[in-house]
């Protein structure tokens, strides 16, 4: 009696289909038949996967990255130089004002006191009128002369010295609207300086947001591959025990 031979040619079948699978599947799977390679060495396969080429786009993501933190240190420390130029100018600007009201209150004072003494001169004019209307005494009139004048040298005194308080009142004034003005243009080039740093922080969170988001695609891809890989060993322990039966 012949040996029956149904029993072999389905194996063989089998084995063939699942090479082909092979070969199609997964470029790094070898061309040769299953039976020809060592089932130690697939399994040494299946447990290492292999390791995905490098990233131009995340490398790329890296230096923007470092870009943005470059510029957002740069953007900070001139944002903190402006601050402290006004601040230091703020300080100016208070004792410009505070030197203008003084000189302002002086110069006030210097009117009133010049009104005063107007005043006064203008009675003891009219009190010279009379006495020499009424013909008084001699003294009593050169004393009162000796008063008038310096009463009168007095106000050109104080005529001159107003005049001084008004010339420093008007610099002082010309010295604070460059002050303020600058003041303004700090105020601007910082609000500025902070939107910039306000847009580069986006940018950074967006760009480190984009990354993780890619990485974790990475390592969804490396895990998706890893399962095939040792999909593709199953298999081919399979079939090398089909072929082995």
């Amino acid at each position: 009696m012949q040996p029956s031979c149904t029993s072999p040619a389905p194996a063989s079948s089998a084995a063939d289909d699942v090479s082909s699978h092979l070969r199609g599947g997964s470029s790094a799977a070898p061309s040769e038949s299953p039976k020809h390679e060592p089932f130690g060495q697939m399994k040494l396969d299946a447990k290492s996967p292999a390791p995905g080429p490098t990233s131009t786009s995340e490398q790329q993501l890296r230096h923007d990255n470092e870009r943005l933190k470059i510029a957002l240190a740069s953007s900070s420390a001139n944002a903190k130089k402006w601050e402290v130029e006004l601040s230091t100018l703020k300080n100016n600007n208070l004792r410009l004002t505070s030197a203008l009201q003084e000189s302002t209150a002086n110069v006030d004072e210097w009117k009133r006191q010049l009104h005063s003494y107007k005043e006064e001169n203008q009675r003891l004019k009219s009190k010279y009128i009379e006495l020499e209307a009424a013909k008084g005494g001699t003294e009593a009139a050169v004393e009162l002369r000796k008063e008038l004048a310096t009463l009168r040298l007095r106000v050109e005194t104080l005529e001159v010295e107003l005049k001084s308080k008004d010339d420093e009142l008007k610099r002082a004034m010309n010295s604070k609207q460059p002050s303020e003005e600058r003041c303004k243009a700090l105020q601007q080039e910082n609000a500025e300086l902070q939107a910039s740093i306000s847009l580069a922080q986006a940018q950074l969170d967006t760009a480190m947001a984009a990354q993780e988001s890619q990485k974790r695609v990475m390592d969804t891809l490396n895990s998706q591959l890893l399962l095939r890989i040792q999909e593709l060993a199953a298999i081919h322990r399979e079939v090398a025990t089909a072929l082995q039966t």
